[in-house]
């Protein structure tokens, strides 16, 4: 119980600062992405996605899941890291060129021309994210998101203004390109400082090939659940067009920053936290609820607010001209529950080495979403959302009796922890939607009388999700709530 207290302590500072990183990038990110769709159409935002699909492809590909093999060894030696290091940055350097070499084919097997030179361009950004990614990794084992929360604001802030200032200089979809190339490489720059470690020579075959069998397998089921996401945007561009790729992706993204910037926080202290647990599992399945639970509790209700309010948010935050995208965020925010036990089930599984078990379940999840997904893609856009949200669920209840099976957590248990997050954000989002019937406001988004409702509706559903959700909680819950949110403020506040 004393290795739990500890843990429990380090974990909760990693979360606050986790926060803070990973919010300070959604946010950067977020701030562009607004800022190019009140400049861009659909087709060109659906460009830059399928380039950015393969670039995704090949960070997986370079980085071949070795670096796993740190946050799981009890000790990194030189050679573990240098080895690690250098067949990264290797794979690295071969993904580019092949990007370069393969440019044509493969935007063409994506279903977009266009997205030529993006690839090639893209391509570039994976040896520069690889050289970072062992810096990234022990930095994390040893909870160091202090410092590296710190300077990715800074990293943040640097991509984000050069890709506003390409924006209006009329860069189109370069700008995004922009963006993405500064956040890598000042991501890189911050790891290598953040962790003050320089690569040796110390290179070992041996040591590669003991690492390599898990690696790449953690590498394959990485891959796969890329493939899961980005099977949607070749079936979009390939069957209703690149435009429709776009205007998906941008209901997608209303959800997604939510989820990133709320879940993932948590799901990163995962890793770390349940491979000093998985010895004594009582403990490692008690951790795990009660991250799920606790993330559950923030990402919830904003992922619920997002499509309760999709109608004033998208206008407003993208333009007028992305009102397609609304029913489709409306639907997508379903989407909460299976992101928030996909973003645990994999750590946990990645730490009890059972990373066979991630790659079969990618694979049926990969297998229905292109069953599901072709088959509604006649029907329009709208139904193609309805699809993928169904097949979310339909894999969701394979994965909880999976994980029970590996781990012992029980499916039961998992969904009592969140139960009361999931009803306190079905009240809200039925109270708020109600109450915006009754308030009608007519002109732009952007309009006082638009944003005062919106204020309005918002505040609202934080009161009344508030209220219901400790009225859901016991006791002892609440109190261990208020005892983890005051230990992630007492070490956020040692920032000063």
């Amino acid at each position: 119980m004393a290795v739990e207290g500890t843990l429990r302590h380090r974990a909760a500072g990693a979360i606050g600062w986790s926060v803070v990183r990973f919010g300070g990038d959604q946010i950067f990110g977020f701030i562009v992405f607004a800022a190019l769709a009140h400049r861009l159409g659909p087709a060109t935002f659906g460009v830059f996605i399928v380039g950015l699909a393969v670039a995704e492809i090949g960070k997986i590909i370079a980085q071949g899941g070795l670096v796993s093999s740190l946050y799981r060894a009890k000790e990194v030696t030189p050679r573990l890291a240098d080895t690690v290091f250098w067949a990264n940055l290797a794979m690295g350097i071969l993904v580019a060129l092949l990007c370069f070499v393969l440019r044509r084919p493969l935007a063409n097997a994506l279903g977009s021309a266009e997205a030529a030179p993006v690839i090639a361009a893209l391509g570039l950004v994976v040896p520069i994210s690889a050289a970072g990614a062992t810096h990234m990794s022990r930095n994390l084992r040893e909870f160091g998101h202090r410092a590296l929360a710190i300077r990715s604001l800074g990293a943040g802030l640097v991509g984000g203004t050069l890709a506003l200032v390409a924006a209006e200089a009329g860069w189109g979809v370069w700008a995004l390109v922009v963006q993405r190339f500064a956040s890598e490489a000042i991501g890189t720059l911050v790891a290598w400082h953040a962790f003050r470690w320089r690569p040796g020579f110390d290179f070992s075959w041996s040591t590669l090939r003991a690492q390599w069998k898990l690696g790449a397998s953690v590498a394959g089921s990485q891959l796969l659940l890329v493939a899961l996401n980005r099977a949607q945007d070749v079936i979009l561009s390939r069957m209703i067009g690149i435009g429709a790729v776009g205007v998906y992706r941008t209901a997608w993204k209303s959800i997604e920053v939510v989820a990133q910037g709320l879940i993932t926080p948590f799901s990163t202290v995962a890793v770390p936290t349940l491979a000093k647990l998985k010895h004594d599992m009582p403990a490692f399945r008690r951790g795990y609820v009660k991250m799920v639970s606790t993330s559950a509790m923030i990402a919830f209700p904003a992922i619920a607010g997002i499509g309760v309010l999709a109608d004033q948010i998208i206008p407003l935050l993208f333009g007028p001209q992305w009102g397609e995208s609304i029913p489709l965020a409306r639907v997508l925010c379903l989407l909460g529950p299976p992101f928030a036990l996909n973003f645990f089930a994999d750590p946990a599984l990645t730490v009890l080495g059972r990373a066979g078990v991630i790659a079969r379940l990618a694979a049926i999840q990969l297998t229905l979403t292109l069953v599901f997904c072709i088959a509604a893609a006649p029907h329009g856009l709208l139904w193609f959302a309805v699809a993928y949200v169904g097949r979310a669920y339909v894999t969701l209840a394979l994965q909880m009796v999976l994980l029970q099976r590996a781990s012992g957590i029980r499916a039961a248990d998992v969904l009592a922890g969140i139960a009361p997050a999931l009803g306190a954000s079905a009240v809200m989002a039925v109270v708020v939607w109600g109450t915006g019937d009754t308030m009608h406001v007519h002109g732009s988004a952007t309009g006082l009388a638009a944003l005062t409702r919106l204020g309005f509706l918002i505040v609202q559903g934080v009161l009344v999700y508030t209220a219901v959700l400790l009225l859901m909680l016991g006791s002892a819950r609440r109190a261990e709530l208020g005892g983890l949110l005051r230990s992630v403020l007492t070490r956020s506040r040692s920032l000063s």
